[in-house]
């Protein structure tokens, strides 16, 4: 049995399309009355599921996406209860806007286990085989440039809004904190990228393709933005928590000090192991992701 709760009616299709080929109970959202306090961002934290009971069977595993409309409630419950979930949300390649891919005719979405990144490395042949199954579609997204030698700034993503309050980081705090650290240790330029256009909680996305500020840039140092995993397919090396897809493949941020002797490691596997955390909605509806990931820990 799987308790599937809905965050929002664009990403249902994924969460009930991976339970179809399963018993399931579908858990419907509501906001709770009263006014909103606090920045317009925290009113995403006012949704509950009211059929809900608060607790979970034995045997049952849970789906959600998202880490806003207060799916933290359900993450910490599953770790208080040792509860089985699958974590969705945006895929590492190929996103689409939940409109079809021009070219696999479908829509990805990222699905991981127990966890909201994928930050370790799964070595089964299976996600080879899967990587040069999607290869033979497209081979662009996917392809790893070379490390690159050279570059004149240093790209900082600190964690936005949300996902600073997720982990309780203090983001102005972390930003500063990163900032100084890195002053001591490289005289390149400190590029500071942040997600939404005046460093708001919410609002527009910076306008500035992730692309620009990649052109010549010697190194990202982030938290777990899956802007990592653009850098290092690129051959930019990376700094960042081990909460992070880009972990395998990166230093830690107490590492800062190796800014200038960045790590530079073999990428293949990390990448097919990435392309096995996320499916096609035909592949979810199929069972076949399902299955694919009950080996995962």
């Amino acid at each position: 049995m799987i308790y599937l709760f809905s965050t929002k009616w664009a990403t249902d299709q994924f969460i009930e399309g991976f339970a179809k080929t399963r018993d399931h109970i579908l858990f419907k959202p509501e906001e709770k009355t009263g006014q909103n306090e606090g920045v317009a961002a925290d009113r995403f934290y006012r949704f509950h599921w009211p059929e809900w009971d608060g607790t979970f069977p034995k045997d049952v595993e849970i789906a959600f996406q998202g880490i806003i409309r207060n799916t933290h409630e359900l993450y910490e419950k599953c770790l208080e209860t040792k509860t089985k979930f699958y974590y969705f949300d945006q895929p590492y390649f190929f996103a689409s806007d939940y409109q079809l891919h021009k070219k696999f005719k479908d829509i990805w979405y990222r699905v991981i286990v127990n966890n909201t990144q994928k930050n370790f490395i799964s070595k089964d042949q299976k996600y080879e085989d899967r990587y040069k199954e999607i290869y033979k579609t497209t081979s662009k997204e996917i392809t790893l440039q070379k490390w690159r030698k050279t570059g004149n700034h240093i790209l900082v993503i600190p964690p936005s809004y949300h996902t600073a309050r997720w982990y309780g980081i203090d983001r102005a705090e972390w930003e500063n904190d990163i900032v100084e650290k890195l002053k001591r240790f490289t005289e390149r330029e400190i590029r500071v990228r942040h997600k939404y256009i005046g460093n708001t909680d919410w609002g527009n996305k910076v306008r500035k393709p992730l692309s620009e500020d990649l052109k010549n840039c010697w190194a990202m140092v982030s938290w777990h933005s899956m802007c990592a995993v653009e850098a290092v397919m690129n051959g930019i090396p990376s700094f960042t928590s081990p909460h992070s897809p880009a972990s395998p493949v990166s230093l830690p941020l107490y590492n800062l000090d190796s800014i200038e002797d960045p790590h530079m490691p073999d990428r293949e596997q990390w990448l097919y192991s990435l392309l096995g955390a996320q499916f096609t909605k035909s592949e979810m509806q199929s069972g076949y992701a399902y299955s694919f990931l009950q080996d995962e820990k």
